[in-house]
């Protein structure tokens, strides 16, 4: 779900006339050349955190009249790095890339399936906010990256889920208990 819930960002930026493209910045801002690279912001997973609080208990769920059993789904966090790579234009234009991704989040940063229909069927909904980084974080984000600086905006994405069954058969209930009180 981590590619699909990537590239559908990706589809809904190329459709609001931002050149947008998936990639390794770490290797693109290396690249002095930047061989390869057609796109004006590149769009980078840098990182990956579980949501444990959304983490459901239950290991058995009906299914075909029968009960299986169910590892709990894995909700995820992805953090994405946005960053204008534009060499021709200078400066100017890579600060207008920035601008033109922040303006389509601004205007929609819920992604489900009823103004998305091309999201993938697997995801519910994704949901977008900026991270606002202070000089420390940004430095320690570019210098794990490679050192070169570009302008960069960071989103989080939440609601990204992975979640699959398996065909092992739960037990089979044999008895049911209850404890009922009576208060006076």
């Amino acid at each position: 779900m981590i590619f699909p819930a990537v590239d559908i960002i990706r589809q809904e930026l190329i459709n609001n006339a931002v050149n947008a493209d998936l990639g390794n910045i770490s290797e693109i801002v290396n690249d002095a050349n930047n061989n390869g690279v057609n796109a004006d912001v590149i769009i980078s997973l840098i990182n990956i955190e579980e949501n444990r609080i959304s983490r459901d208990p239950n290991n058995y769920i009906r299914k075909d009249g029968g009960i299986i059993m169910k590892n709990p789904a894995v909700h995820l966090y992805l953090t994405l790095l946005f960053t204008s790579v534009r060499r021709a234009g200078g400066y100017g234009l890579s600060l207008q890339d920035l601008q033109n991704v922040i303006g389509v989040f601004q205007k929609k940063y819920v992604y489900d399936h009823i103004n998305t229909p091309a999201l993938d069927p697997n995801i519910e909904k994704l949901i977008l906010d900026m991270v606002s980084l202070n000089l420390q974080q940004l430095h320690e984000i570019w210098s794990v990256l490679g050192g070169r600086y570009f302008p960069s905006v960071v989103y989080r994405m939440r609601m990204v889920t992975i979640d699959s069954l398996t065909n092992i058969p739960g037990p089979l209930i044999q008895q049911v208990e209850t404890d009922y009180f009576i208060i006076t």
